[in-house]
């Protein structure tokens, strides 16, 4: 009969050093992984933090950059168009919707804005002026007493849209008024042609030699939705969110006192005297990451010329950008 060999086991000791062992290894699983999810979510944070500032910095420059934009209209003053200009037809005053803050391109300011009033201690900015692009007017030519338009098809004017016709030709100084400030009712676009009807009727027959341009009142503000701070952008008094983790703006207007144009001081809002003077604007924002637990400790920053550390572990970075009031630069 054939003896079996006696087998053998593991005994505890062996066991109790192979988990010894695993732990450790555990331990470094955990560790490499900890710290790849901690340098995940911090590169995470700080491109959407950039990404986010970039946006609304280039957001908010186009529409500085095109404030006091008012086609080929010629100031009969000293002050920048159309404010003193009184050869500008605004047929707006009779609408019955009209309101002077949103819809008075004329005796408004072009820019002005609001100190440490909104959400955390922010500014605001309101901006008026013209929107990018513009259309010409095209035949046929509508008789002065039509309410009636056609221009070149650009697909943007539309019905409920503001607009600014002026004459751009040798002959403007001829006629008064050069401009006319129009709001659509309806827009109808076939080969290549809009027709526009307007609320009321033109200042005069304009042709190939007026350009159209659509005109806007946009404000910048912060406000806090779902317990984060955000950029909103209203256009005629309807809001739009524009990018969220926008926890501070502040705005500095540059001021020329010596007519040169070129900023000499700049001034919080408040201190402005006279908005006409301002020639650019220097834009300070604070954002932060969506998400909480970036950091490890809470983050110390300076904002405005104040540092202090943040009440949570959010990832912070301040953008600035200066913009010169291009339309501003270069008046006669």
């Amino acid at each position: 009969m054939k003896q079996l060999n006696r087998q053998w086991g593991i005994s505890l000791v062996e066991i109790l050093v192979a988990l010894v062992i695993s732990l450790f290894l555990l331990a470094g699983i955990v560790q490499v992984y900890v710290g790849n999810k901690a340098t995940f979510s911090f590169t995470n944070a700080l491109a959407e933090v950039q990404e986010n500032g970039r946006f609304a910095l280039d957001t908010m420059s186009q529409d500085l950059r095109l404030a006091s934009e008012w086609g080929c209209v010629i100031p009969r003053t000293g002050n920048p168009p159309p404010a003193g200009n009184g050869n500008i037809n605004n047929t707006l005053t009779t609408w019955g919707s009209y309101s002077a803050t949103l819809h008075d391109f004329v005796d408004e300011e072009a820019i002005e804005g609001t100190n440490n009033t909104g959400l955390n201690g922010s500014d605001t900015v309101t901006i008026r002026g013209a929107k990018p692009g513009q259309a010409n007017v095209r035949s046929p030519f509508i008789a002065q007493a039509t309410s009636k338009l056609n221009i070149t098809s650009g697909g943007r004017i539309g019905a409920g849209d503001i607009i600014l016709v002026t004459r751009c030709g040798d002959n403007d100084l001829l006629s008064a008024p050069e401009a006319d400030i129009l709001r659509v009712t309806n827009a109808v676009t076939a080969a290549g042609t809009t027709d526009l009807t307007i609320d009321g009727n033109k200042s005069q027959i304009f042709e190939n030699d007026a350009s159209v341009t659509e005109l806007q009142t946009v404000t910048y503000w912060i406000d806090i939705q779902n317990l984060r701070p955000l950029l909103m952008r209203t256009e005629f008094g309807v809001a739009q969110e524009m990018v969220e983790g926008v926890e501070d703006m502040q705005i500095l207007y540059g001021v020329d006192s010596s007519g040169d144009d070129f900023a000499n001081q700049y001034v919080t809002s408040n201190n402005v005297a006279d908005f006409d003077d301002v020639v650019s604007i220097r834009i300070m924002l604070l954002l932060q990451s969506l998400s909480d637990f970036v950091t490890e400790v809470p983050q110390t920053y300076t904002f405005n010329g104040a540092t202090g550390p943040a009440a949570d572990r959010r990832l912070r970075q301040v953008f600035t950008t200066t913009i010169a009031l291009r339309n501003r630069i270069g008046e006669p």
